[in-house]
């Protein structure tokens, strides 16, 4: 029983995740009603987000070309271009650790969330083979997706 507390735990936060994901906004007063919010979500599209990696390392370039494949590829998020018109900021830091296994070579990488104005919200810290990012990516985008929902809830 001790073993299965845990996983209960973690299923059970997981699905509260996915229940604040599933919730609607409530409607707007008849005085504010515009566009309606489906028109005006529609127009601003999904949040934007930029990526901040700074290095010549042909690896870093290839995980940054991975992360804005999984930043399109989400359908939650876009990439941005200017900093100034981001929600969020996807920082990388200095070059991507290697290390020899019986498997290959792994990676070791780091993406730190932060607001736009900067606050930090998140980091994701992966490994995986050198010769396939992805799944390092698909995971710090979806940190990033977590860190947005809980900003927008005001952190709780």
């Amino acid at each position: 029983m001790k073993r299965r507390l845990p996983m209960l735990t973690a299923l059970i936060a997981l699905s509260g995740a996915w229940l604040v994901a599933q919730r609607v906004p409530a409607s707007p007063s008849p005085a504010q009603a515009g566009p309606g919010p489906a028109a005006s979500a529609a127009a601003q599209g999904p949040p934007k987000v930029c990526l901040d990696v700074q290095t010549g390392d042909p690896l870093m370039g290839a995980f940054a070309d991975r992360l804005r494949e999984a930043i399109a590829a989400s359908g939650a998020l876009s990439l941005g271009s200017r900093a100034d018109s981001c929600s969020l900021q996807l920082h990388v830091p200095g070059n991507l650790l290697r290390f020899q296994t019986a498997g290959g070579v792994m990676v070791s990488t780091v993406v730190i969330v932060t607001s736009a104005s900067g606050r930090y919200l998140s980091a994701s810290i992966n490994a995986c083979q050198a010769s396939e990012l992805n799944p390092c990516a698909v995971r710090a985008i979806a940190a990033a997706k977590l860190a947005l929902l809980m900003a927008s809830n005001g952190g709780t």
